[in-house]
């Protein structure tokens, strides 16, 4: 599922692998999904074709499946796992001075076309004070990196925010087409209002709001989605081509080293102030 002589510094979905192995399946099994595994990616974008859902103004956007275990580039995006930290810096604290929770990170040198002007780093760190309420966005923190540190050899593990995966990110470039949004909405399809704006961990683009959009004038940078792998399909995960189950333990898509679950299904929504700050929203089902 990983496309052979990319030049990007993320793993890329080879999407034409992705339609030969699903598009045997019948068309009226496609719904809407919430992305995280290859067969999401070909459901949502076999769904658009089907329905002529690219209408109006397309928001270009990297999206982003999941390979499940370390990054090949620890420097790539990534949940969970082993961060990209330079050796030779003190790891952040909060403003006690206890240490900070790896979550996620973002890394957007594949992505710089995608914003008009340059971002302040090349890796974005999303790191929370709390690994058992973090959800809330004055419980975030972030750190934004370079490309080319020296990575820490050593991560110690009590300072995961989570111990599902890790998953790595295999990117896939698409767009999000907000003025399809009615013409989905009629559709007798399970998840139509996925279909539009991709739901999902993703790069650039325009948020999947959950609850409804807010007013901010902020630059939209990233999204994370909440990590549930397809059932019962090839390639879960890229690298793994068993299928997965309904089951609650690592044989299943529910069991506590397959999926992360931000609330119900949620998302998380990072922002690039004017100022040079980052923020964050949070929203789920």
């Amino acid at each position: 599922m990983i496309a052979r002589g990319s030049q990007k510094l993320h793993p890329e979905l080879d999407f034409a692998a992705a339609r030969r192995v699903f598009e045997a399946g019948a068309h009226e099994a496609l719904e809407g999904e919430l992305i995280t595994s290859p067969y999401d990616v070909f459901s949502v974008e076999e769904l658009r074709d089907i329905h002529g859902l690219r209408e109006g103004q397309g928001f270009p956007a990297d999206l982003f499946v999941f390979g499940k275990g370390e990054s090949p580039r620890r420097e790539a995006t990534k949940v969970g796992g082993i961060p990209y930290w330079a050796a030779d810096r003190p790891w952040p604290t909060d403003d006690e001075g206890s240490p900070l929770f790896f979550l996620a990170q973002f890394n957007f040198a594949d992505s710089r076309d995608l914003f008009p002007t340059p971002l302040p780093g090349d890796v974005l760190l999303l790191l929370v004070e709390d690994p058992e309420d973090y959800l809330e966005p004055d419980l975030m923190r972030f750190e934004w990196l370079p490309l080319e540190l020296p990575p820490v050899s050593h991560f110690d593990k009590s300072l995961m925010a989570t111990t599902a995966g890790p998953f790595y990110g295999v990117i896939h470039r698409s767009a999000d087409y907000p003025d399809s949004t009615e013409r989905a909405s009629d559709l007798e399809i399970r998840g139509r209002y996925n279909l539009p704006i991709l739901n999902g961990t993703k790069i650039g683009g325009v948020p999947h709001w959950i609850q409804g959009g807010d007013d901010s004038e902020s630059q939209f940078l990233c999204q994370l989605g909440s990590i549930q792998a397809a059932h019962q399909v090839p390639y879960p995960w890229v690298n793994q081509a068993e299928s997965l189950g309904l089951e609650f333990d690592d044989r299943g898509i529910h069991g506590d080293s397959n999926s992360i679950v931000f609330g119900d299904m949620g998302s998380i929504y990072v922002f690039l102030d004017r100022d040079g700050s980052i923020t964050s929203s949070f929203q789920c089902y």
